[in-house]
C-alpha cells in the first residue's frame, strides 16, 4: 500500500504553503487565480482526497447537505447533486417523515444545509431547523405564515405552470379535468399553489370549479388510482372527465399505464399531461405533454443560494420560469 498524500505534498509540489492549500480546498480565504490553479493541479495529479471529518472539525462544516424529498424518483436532482459535489459537498437523500423525531434527526445530523422538497412541514417545523443554524432551500409549492430569513425558495413557477396547462387543456375542448397532485403530497392543508391555479385557470374561462375532481388521497399510487377510477366510472359517461393533469412525470406514466389497463385510450379517451419534463416523458407511449423548466438553471440557482446561506448571505427567493412541452398524450 502506498504511502497516504497529504497537504504537505499538494503544498510542496503546488510550490505554496500547506495554509494556502487549506484555503483553496476550504475556500476560506482569497487565493491568487495563480495559486489556486497549481494547487488543483497538484491536487489532481497526486489523487489527493481531503480528509473530510478532520476538515469539519477545523471548520465547523460537515460538507453535507441533505435532499429531503417525497419522492425520491426526482432524477433531474443529479444535475444539483453533481454540482455540490464540484464544490466539495455530499449530497444526502432522505424521505420526507412525519414528526418531531425526523424533525431533530435532520437538526443532529449535523447537515450544512437542507433542500427541502416537500410540502409535508408546517412554518413551525422549518423554523425549528432553520433556527438551529441550518438554512433552508425550499422548494416552495403552497403559502406559509412567517418563516425565519435564512430560509429561502427555489422552485420552478408551479403556479404558472399548472396556470398554463389546465388553460391549454381547457383550448383544446377539455371541460372536466382531474388534478392528480404527487406521489405523498400533503392536499390537507389546502394552501397548494397546484389547486389554487387550477382552479382560477378553470374560472378564468368560464369553468365551475369542482372539488370533487381534485385527488385528495395521495399516500400511495393505489389511493390515488382509486380516486381516477371512481371519477371515471362513478358517474353518467356524459360527465366522465377527458383530461388529468398529474403532479410529476413518474406519476403521469403510472396513470397511463392504468389507464390502458381499463381499456381507455391517450389522449382519445383521456388526456394526460405531467410535470418537469423530465427522460420519461419522450420514452412514453404516447409521449408525454410536461410542464418544462430548465433544470441546469434551477441547479446553478440551488447551488448559489445555498452556498450563500452558508456563508451567512441573504439571497433572494427565486422562481424559474416555465413552459410546456406538448407531445402525444394530449
Amino acid at each position: 500500500m502506498g504511502k497516504k498524500v497529504t497537504r504537505d505534498d499538494v503544498a510542496k509540489l503546488a510550490g505554496v504553503s500547506p495554509a494556502v492549500v487549506s484555503y483553496v480546498i476550504n475556500q476560506t480565504k482569497t487565493v491568487s487565480e495563480e495559486k489556486t490553479i497549481a494547487v488543483k493541479k497538484a491536487i489532481e495529479e497526486l489523487h489527493y482526497r481531503p480528509n473530510v471529518y478532520a476538515r469539519s472539525l477545523k471548520t465547523n462544516k460537515s460538507m453535507q447537505i441533505a435532499f429531503v424529498c417525497d419522492n425520491l424518483r426526482n432524477d433531474w436532482l443529479e444535475i444539483a447533486e453533481k454540482m455540490f459535489f464540484d464544490k466539495g459537498y455530499f449530497v444526502s437523500h432522505c424521505y420526507s417523515r412525519d414528526g418531531a423525531d425526523f424533525i431533530q434527526m435532520l437538526i443532529e445530523g449535523r447537515f450544512d444545509g437542507v433542500f427541502m422538497l416537500s410540502n409535508r412541514y408546517t412554518a413551525s417545523q422549518l423554523n425549528e431547523i432553520a433556527r438551529a443554524g441550518i438554512p433552508i432551500v425550499l422548494y416552495k409549492t403552497r403559502d406559509y405564515s412567517y418563516l425565519e430569513p435564512n430560509i429561502v425558495t427555489v422552485a420552478p413557477d408551479i403556479y404558472g405552470g399548472i396556470l398554463k396547462t389546465v388553460s391549454y387543456l381547457i383550448v383544446r375542448g377539455h371541460k372536466k379535468i382531474i388534478l392528480a397532485p404527487p406521489l405523498r403530497y400533503n392536499m390537507n392543508l389546502r394552501k397548494g399553489y397546484r389547486e389554487r391555479a387550477y382552479r382560477e385557470a378553470l374560472e378564468e374561462n368560464g369553468l365551475v370549479y369542482d372539488e370533487a375532481l381534485v385527488c385528495r388521497n395521495t399516500d400511495s399510487m393505489e389511493a390515488i388510482f382509486a380516486s381516477i377510477f371512481d371519477l371515471i366510472f362513478g358517474g353518467k359517461p356524459s360527465e366522465r372527465p377527458t383530461a388529468i393533469v398529474a403532479g410529476d412525470d413518474y406519476l403521469a406514466g403510472r396513470i397511463i399505464q392504468y389507464l390502458k389497463k381499463m381499456g381507455l385510450r391517450v389522449p382519445e379517451d383521456m388526456a394526460v399531461v405531467g410535470m418537469d419534463n423530465t427522460y420519461l416523458s419522450e420514452m412514453l407511449s404516447p409521449q408525454l405533454s410536461s410542464v418544462n423548466f430548465s433544470k441546469e438553471e434551477f441547479s446553478e440557482r440551488l447551488v448559489d443560494t445555498m452556498l450563500g446561506l452558508i456563508q451567512g448571505k441573504q439571497p433572494a427567493d427565486q422562481l424559474v420560469k416555465i413552459s410546456l412541452s406538448v407531445r402525444e398524450s394530449t
